[in-house]
């Protein structure tokens, strides 16, 4: 049997080691959107709605913000998401969380590197990082 690829090993549903970007993320929008929403790190949604012909009904989203009457998901789009299969798998995505309620906010990796490299920039930097791109 051939090597887990690494995605594969580390999207599994027991993993609880979360991407460094993920959890820099997290902790801001803690500290902007404070006690009134839930900032919530892969957190399973099953039972989804597939859409037409979308046959998707779970998936684990990087990070979900729920309170208020608010879903929104959070996805961080490092380099993998540019080829053209994960493309698609996305999209599918996106539209399928949009049909069951959820806003869907991508923080792209090329639009936010003070996230994806925080040792080269400072603390306000990336928290205005994720303002400016948290657009909801």
């Amino acid at each position: 049997m051939g090597r887990m690829s690494h995605i594969r090993r580390n999207m599994k549903e027991e993993n609880t080691e979360y991407r460094p970007e993920q959890m820099l993320c997290a902790e801001h929008l803690r500290a902007l959107l404070g006690d009134k929403y839930q900032v919530t790190l892969e957190k399973p949604l099953e039972n989804l709605t597939p859409l037409e012909d979308i046959k998707l009904t779970r998936c684990i989203p990087d990070i979900t913000i729920t309170g208020n009457d608010v879903k929104i998901v959070i996805r961080l789009m490092g380099a993998i998401h540019e080829n053209h299969k994960k493309m698609i798998k996305d999209l599918d995505q996106k539209l399928v969380l949009e049909h069951n309620g959820w806003k869907v906010v991508d923080f792209w990796y090329f639009c936010m590197p003070e996230l994806w490299n925080p040792d080269k920039y400072t603390d306000k930097d990336v928290k205005d990082a994720i303002v400016r791109e948290f657009k909801w």
